[in-house]
């Protein structure tokens, strides 16, 4: 059985990156298979609609 897996993704300073784990004061991202810790506040989390309003 394959688990589900719920990748979220976040704008960085422009680029479009991966968000691994995110705490309150740091995250962890991946960019390119590069894996970084940076602070949670520089990220803007990008929210997907399935329909519009």
């Amino acid at each position: 059985m394959k688990a589900k897996t719920h990748m979220t993704t976040a704008d960085y300073f422009g680029l479009k990156v991966e968000v691994v784990c995110k705490m309150e004061h740091c995250s962890l991202i991946c960019f390119q298979g590069r894996e970084s810790i940076v602070d949670t506040a520089d990220l803007v989390f990008i929210r997907r609609l399935k329909c519009a309003a």
